[in-house]
């Protein structure tokens, strides 16, 4: 059975996009080609993963495209092309209610949220299977653009695994009391993330040697953060805008004693995903923090993660005093979290519900 994977997308190295692929490759049966632009400017990728596509039909006629997350762009291109054959869409999130909902763009996003809608609907209608990352999005998805419930599939984000787990080295100097502690987060700032949760809970602990190491956000970011943390008069973090992916998994997550994987926000995106930080994390067996959502996924607190309520900055603050005053602790919790990743959203977990929704959809199987 032969697969094409087509991607258009800013961030083709996305851990979305490596997950997927890196579970395809690995189902028994399946032939990937992979149809993904290697430039980034707007819109010549697009053309470029086109052209791609289209040498990848003519020379080997795939059974089934995988149009990966974000490529509502490029949808009615591909159906033009490909025909008939099934084509899945990674609709992992909504472009409509990043617009609406989350305010992605401001006002003028929120503005047109509503043509994004017709555009979205017509797609989502049209493809053969939608591909999300939680129970709780297959629902949001199925009730707000009126889909069957057969035609969504929830598929983990997955993570960069490693065999090794370079977490257990960091422990035995992590443990001493009276020791700096340190809390890391990286991602986009969006406000599904809710970084003035994560200030406000560092305000309530500057009795407290933890240091909070954020990676990510733009320039613009960067100073609000700045500024809020002198408002807040907190002084024990550090900031950068960027850090290579590779250095992420194998220094910073590995060093940190603690990661913070959310979303905190309390939006209505938050209650519905699990992060790729929160994956990422968990599969270097790091004890991470979670804000609950709304679905049983099988974590549980101070066993396999600490769990908090959404857009609560106390509860944050003290699941970080517990997690200082119980260090010794953190590893079996970093290890029992490796193991519900691996059970629940592991590239392994990933290859299996994929291998079957391609052999269903696929023609004459």
């Amino acid at each position: 059975m032969k697969v094409c994977y087509v991607l258009s997308y800013r961030a083709p190295d996305y851990i979305r996009t490596r997950s997927i692929l890196r579970a395809l490759r690995g189902i028994a049966g399946i032939e990937v080609f992979e149809a993904i632009n290697q430039s980034t400017n707007n819109p010549s990728r697009y053309f470029e993963t086109f052209q791609k596509t289209r040498e990848i039909k003519e020379k080997f006629d795939p059974d089934v495209y995988l149009l990966g997350f974000r490529g509502h762009e490029l949808y009615w291109p591909l159906r033009h092309l490909v025909g008939n054959k099934p084509i899945i869409l990674d609709a992992l999130m909504s472009p409509y209610a990043s617009l609406r909902n989350e305010r992605k763009h401001g006002t003028l996003g929120a503005i047109s949220a509503t043509g994004w809608r017709l555009i979205e609907q017509s797609i989502l209608n049209d493809a053969n299977l939608l591909l999300t990352d939680t129970s709780a999005h297959v629902q949001f998805y199925a009730q707000e653009f009126a889909l069957p419930p057969h035609k969504l599939l929830s598929v983990p984000v997955g993570a960069e695994e490693r065999e090794t787990n370079p977490a257990s080295e960091t422990y035995e100097s992590a443990i001493h009391p009276n020791q700096q502690m340190t809390v890391l987060f990286y991602g986009s700032f969006l406000p599904l993330h809710g970084i003035n949760v994560i200030l406000e809970a560092a305000f309530r602990l500057r009795d407290l040697p933890i240091r909070f190491d954020f990676i990510g956000g733009d320039s613009s970011q960067t100073r609000n953060l700045v500024a809020a943390c002198a408002k807040l008069g907190v002084t024990r973090f550090t900031h950068r805008e960027w850090v290579d992916f590779d250095e992420l998994i194998n220094t910073v997550i590995p060093n940190a004693d603690i990661c913070l994987g959310g979303p905190f926000g309390n939006t209505d995106q938050a209650r519905r995903v699990i992060t790729g930080k929160t994956s990422q994390c968990l599969a270097l067996a790091k004890p991470t923090i979670i804000g609950a959502i709304d679905e049983d996924v099988g974590f549980v607190d101070k066993q396999n993660c600490l769990i908090i309520p959404q857009g609560n900055s106390e509860a944050l603050a003290e699941a970080l005093r517990w997690a200082y005053n119980h260090r010794e602790d953190l590893e079996m919790i970093g290890e029992q979290g490796r193991v519900t990743y691996a059970e629940k959203l592991s590239i392994k977990a990933i290859g299996n519900l994929l291998g079957k929704a391609i052999s269903d959809l696929a023609p004459n199987k």
